[in-house]
Parts: C-alpha cells; structure tokens; sequence
C-alpha cells in the first residue's frame, strides 16, 4: 500500500514554484545584481583614476597658467574656486613637496611641477585605457554602463570647466579678435592684436602672436565677432580690492562664454558620436559603447574641447555633421545625390573654421563622382555642390573683403612659416645642419633656415605621392557600386590628418589631433587605425607640454617618444598575429605526442 501524501492545492504549488518566493531562485538574482553593481564598479573605479589626474591638472593649472592676469581675477572673484584650490594645494603639496601654498616667498621648482603635469596626465591616460578594456572585453558592457560614461564624462568636464589657470592663450586670442572686428569695427585679418596698445586683452595674449592678424576661416571670426557684440555690456566691468588693484571682472567672463560655448560644443559632439554609432554599429551594442568611450573620455578631447577651449571642437561638430549624411539613409540603400552634397557642405564649414579639414573634402567629392553615370552630373551636382560652398564662404566672408586680408591665410597655406615646434622631421633636419655646419651645434639662434625649407620641399613632395595613393585607391574602391563608402572615406580621411600633422604641419600642437580621432571613433576600437590615433592622442600631451614649459631646455630627441611609439603599434600587432599560429601549431602538434617522448625534451 502507498503512503497517502499530505493534499496539496495546486495553487500552493504554484506559489511553491514561483521565483519571488523560492530561496533558489532569488539567490541566483542576488548574484547578479552583485555581479552588475560589481562591473560598474569597475568602470566607476577608472573613472575615479581618471579624475585623480584631472585634479591634479586643475591645481596645477594654478602655477603654468598662461594668464596670470586672468587667474588672479578669476580667483579674486570666486572665493569657493579660491578655497578649494588651498586644500588641493595644501594635499598636492604634502604628496609632492615643492608645490608650495600661494604667498610663499621660496623658489618654485619648475621641473616638480612640470613632472607633477605628466603624472596626472599619465595617470587620466591609465584611466581611460582601463574603462575601453573594461567595455571592450564585456566586463563593464553591462545595463547602466552608458549613464555611467555620461555621468562621469559630465564630472571631468565640470572640472576642467572650473581649472583655475589656462595652459594655453589661444581663448585671449578668441577674445581679442572679437574686439577687434565688433567693439573696433576694424579687420582683424589686418589689425593684429598689438595695434590696440590700450586693450587689457593685450597681457593676456601670449606675446608671439601680438603681431599676429587672425589666421582663422571666416565662420569663426563672424561668430568671433557675434560673440564679441553678445557680450560687449560686460567689457567694461572691474572690481577694485581693498587694495586698490583693478580687476577686469569682464574680460574674464568673456574668456567664460567662450569655455562655455565650447562646452556646449563638446556635449553636442558627444550626442552626434552615440547617434552615428547607433547608425554603425546598430546591432553590436558593445562595440558601440566601446567606441563611444574613446571618444567621451579622451583625456586629450576633454582638456582641450572642456579645459582650453579650443575651435577645433567646433571643427569636429561640422566634421560629424558631414558624417550624418552618409548613414542616414536604409542600411543598403546607396547614398543619394543630396545627401552627398549635404555632407560636403558640412565639411566645406568645418574647413571655414580651419582649413586644414578641408582635406576631407578631397575623400568625399571623389568617390561621390565616381559614382555619378556621366561627367555632365558631375558637373551638376559637385560643381553646384562647390558653387555652394564658394558662395557661403563668400557671404561669410564679405565683412572682412580687402586684398591684404588674405595674407595671413596665404602665409599660412604656403608653409611659409617661421615657427617650428613638435615637427618630427624637424630633428632629421637639425641633425643634418649641424653635421654640415658644425659652427650652429651650439647655437641657440641658429635658424637652420636652408636645411629646414628643403625638408619642408621633401615632406610635401611624399605627402602629395601619398595623397594620390590615397585618392587613386578611394577610386577603385567606389568603382564597386555594391561597397559601403562610409569605412573607407574615414579611413582615408583619418590616415590623411596623421600624416598630414606629422609630417607636413611644422607647428604641431595636441589638440590637431582632434580631428582623425572624431573620425576614428566611428570605425570602432577594434580597428588597429583607431588604436594608433588614440595613442597620439596620449603621447602628445604630456611631451607636447614638456616641450612647452621646457622650451628649448628640452632635448629635442623627446618628440620621437611622442611621434614613434604610436606607429609600433601595427609592428607589435603583426609579430603578435605571426607568433600566435605558431604557437597554435606547436600545441596542436605537442597534444598528438605520445606521453614517452616528452621525457626526451626535458
């Protein structure tokens, strides 16, 4: 006989059954909410490294600012920025002896506070690169990992927004120029800044460019100019101390509407790169996060968009809204004649800003006619497309016509340029002169003019050779109708800058490298290209800064530990790919080995 079994409800079984009330299934739940708090954590915790770096930066900028006049207003007038910059101090220097409190008469040490510099940019760089392996390899690619991104991106641009000093003077320049061309009413392609001997703006402009009319495309100075007539009622405001000193309370905040535009223009930046990306990598969520971090948190991006507030931010908000055009349409339509001229008329206005960019111009126009049946549409539709672009430029160009308003620009095109600095090349260069004139090895004011114009010949001959490469290469690829234009537009067109800034551009700063890494972001972090320009965007600024504090104390042969390691990138990657076969081989091969001959190689 069967024992009877206790009457059970079937309701009671389902509730016996149901995971909110079995101890086995709620503990699988626990695990991983644990396991999800615990990958966000992670990236939480290289965002914090981040901002260790990012702290140090802000105080720092206290001591190498390259505006006393405005770090003293801008610290006079805040006392909350003032107070937490004695407790940053006050830290930094019981880390750091040497970074002394403000008001103390000793000597500062340059070389601890330019090493204190590196550090903190090394150490936002060691952040950054954990956060894309964190997403990159699914550890942090989990719910809430964007809101994270975005939270804390938000928290180092506050930072940087607020640092108390700047490290560069190209904001006063923003300014002056503005005055010139609104509060003066005069041209500032032919006034430069010393012609206003009055202007406060003055000491604040580094001193080389004083001489200097604006080298910059007429989309900036009208909005130059804009800027200058919105805030014009804040010129004139000052406060005086007890003491007497006058400060140019104004002024400051016109140098603050430029960071805040600026910052502006960062966060739309950041709104285009995630909806491109969703575009691109619709279907591979994790490969877009990845991406979207390179570009959100690149300590490069953030201390010069965020921080200095540089136009080249801009000119990446016009490049990805050149981009837009392109990947709008149904994923295997072909892109439509409209949306190619609307794409090039972007480029066409980032290039109105700097006109370095236009070169992307080059990487759209051929492949869009190549895909056009018969030359009188190309006529049509490019020739119309570039009558549009003339005649915008034109319009914007018109307050400023006058013959010698070109001749900043034309200086500049022609690479007829006295300045040289970060230029790879440049020390091939110096090396050559000194070797055939021995007498300039020890001189400090030796131009090395001669040697210096040849390289520039020899530079621009392999980047035209290239460039046609280049082109050549873009155009077969379009001669395949069925083949996406998207990768290999931005493949050319990042490729092109670096080489571009590398070796053709003799005045090399940090920030240049804004424009490839925007374009890069949107092929992915897989891709070796996107690597190579991350890590220029690392190795630039903490040598590029030695360099600028160090000046030519700095042994000239630091700027290859910027413009090489980058390029040993797809050399480790090749011997790694080589060695990884064998290796599989010799596994394979050592697993069908019978146990008895193993005794032979030990």
């Amino acid at each position: 006989m069967i024992a009877s079994r206790p009457a059970t409800s079937a309701a009671s079984v389902s509730d016996e059954r149901t995971p909110s009330s079995s101890p086995r299934a709620i503990a699988p739940l626990a695990v991983r909410l644990l396991s999800l708090a615990l990958r966000l954590a992670l990236l939480v915790a290289a965002a914090v490294v981040m901002q260790l770096g990012w702290m140090g930066i802000w105080t720092l900028s206290y001591r190498l600012t390259h505006g006393n006049d405005y770090t003293f207003t801008y610290l006079m007038t805040q006392p909350a920025v003032w107070s937490k910059l004695m407790d940053q101090l006050l830290l930094v220097n019981t880390l750091a002896p040497g970074l002394e409190m403000p008001g103390f008469q000793g000597p500062v040490s340059l070389d601890i506070v330019v090493n204190s510099l590196v550090m903190s940019f090394i150490l936002a760089g060691i952040g950054y690169l954990a956060a894309i392996l964190l997403v990159d390899s699914g550890v942090s690619s989990v719910r809430g990992a964007v809101l994270v991104v975005l939270a804390c991106e938000l928290v180092f641009q506050l930072t940087l927004f607020l640092t108390p000093g700047l490290y560069t003077t190209d904001i006063f320049s923003y300014v002056m120029y503005g005055h010139i061309s609104a509060e003066y009413n005069l041209n500032p392609y032919i006034y430069p800044p010393n012609y206003f001997p009055g202007n406060p703006l003055l000491n604040w402009i580094h001193p080389i460019w004083h001489d200097q009319p604006s080298v910059y495309g007429p989309l900036w100075t009208d909005l130059g100019w804009l800027m200058a007539t919105i805030t014009a009622p804040l010129t004139s405001l000052v406060t005086t101390l007890d003491d007497g000193t006058t400060l140019n309370v104004g002024l400051m905040d016109q140098v603050f509407a430029y960071k805040l535009m600026m910052n502006v223009v960062q966060i739309i930046n950041l709104a285009l790169v995630w909806w491109l990306l969703g575009r691109i990598f619709g279907t591979r969520p994790r490969a877009r996060l990845t991406a979207f971090v390179v570009f959100a948190w690149n300590p490069m991006m953030l201390f010069d968009a965020a921080g200095n507030a540089h136009n080249d931010a801009l000119m990446v908000t016009l490049l990805l809204l050149g981009v837009v055009p392109l990947v709008w349409h149904r994923r295997g339509e072909a892109i439509s004649n409209v949306e190619w001229s609307i794409g090039t008329v972007f480029v066409g206005l980032s290039a109105l800003i700097k006109y370095t960019t236009g070169l992307v111009g080059l990487f759209y126009i051929l492949p869009w006619g190549r895909r056009l049946p018969n030359w009188r549409l190309r006529a049509l539709w490019i020739g119309g497309t570039g009558l549009l672009v003339g005649v915008i430029s034109l319009v914007l160009f018109i307050p400023w016509l006058d013959p010698r308003a070109l001749d900043p620009m034309l200086v500049a095109l022609s690479g007829k340029v006295w300045m040289y600095t970060n230029w790879a090349p440049d020390l091939a260069a110096l090396t050559v002169d000194r070797v055939l004139d021995p007498s300039t090895a020890d001189d400090p004011t030796a131009l090395h003019e001669s040697v210096r114009s040849a390289t520039k010949v020899v530079t621009r001959i392999i980047f035209a050779i290239y460039l046609g490469w280049e082109l050549v290469r873009l155009w077969r690829i379009a001669g395949d109708k069925q083949r996406s234009l998207l990768e290999p537009i931005l493949e050319a067109s990042s490729r092109a800058f670096a080489v571009l800034i590398l070796l053709v551009m003799t005045w090399v700063l940090e920030w240049y490298w804004m424009w490839p890494l925007a374009l890069v972001t949107l092929l992915g972090w897989r891709r070796m290209l996107t690597k190579v320009i991350v890590a220029y965007t690392l190795t630039s600024l903490p040598v590029f800064y030695v360099h600028h504090y160090w000046s030519t104390n700095m042994p000239g042969v630091l700027i290859l530990a910027y413009a090489l390691p980058p390029l040993a990138l797809p050399l480790v990657d090749w011997a790694w790919r080589r060695w990884k076969p064998s290796r599989a081989e010799a596994t394979s091969v050592a697993a069908v080995v019978p146990i008895g001959a193993g005794a032979v190689s030990e």
